[in-house]
């Protein structure tokens, strides 16, 4: 029997990705305030389904996980299609900048951006798994 340990962290999207994701996220609270002040501070159907609509898409914006076990990374997105797993035995590097990391394989380059708290639990959970035979640079 295994001793099966899950560790769960908490990411964004590389820059480009997080920057379009929540500007888009942002206009619906825009469109529901405008609505606002274009009804005189009436609530309108309409206003009512911009503020539901935000407040579903920070949920889901803020749910990204990765998932960290004995033998793979499992990195969930918000559409079921774009979550993906990462064997630890193909991670080639591990790149911690300044705002989050950035894990390489023999095959593609995944970007990430992460609290310092998250990153930091991240790349010592990391090092610690026996199957990670990667290298890791720079400062946590």
């Amino acid at each position: 029997m295994s001793s099966s340990k899950i560790q769960v962290f908490r990411y964004q999207p590389e820059l480009a990705a997080s920057v379009i994701y929540w500007s888009w996220t942002s206009i619906l609270l825009f469109l529901g305030i405008i609505g606002l002040l274009e009804e005189r501070g009436k609530i309108t159907v309409f206003i009512v389904l911009m503020f539901i609509l935000f407040v579903i898409f920070v949920y889901l914006g803020l749910k990204r996980r990765m998932i960290l076990t004995n033998e793979q990374l499992r990195v969930s997105a918000i559409l079921k299609k774009n979550q993906y797993l990462i064997d630890l035995s193909v991670i080639e590097k591990i790149l911690i900048g300044k705002y989050g990391v950035t894990i390489i394989t023999d095959e593609k380059e995944y970007s990430y951006i992460m609290f310092p708290p998250s990153k930091k639990a991240f790349s010592e959970s990391l090092k610690n798994e026996p199957q990670f035979t990667g290298e890791m640079f720079g400062k946590i």
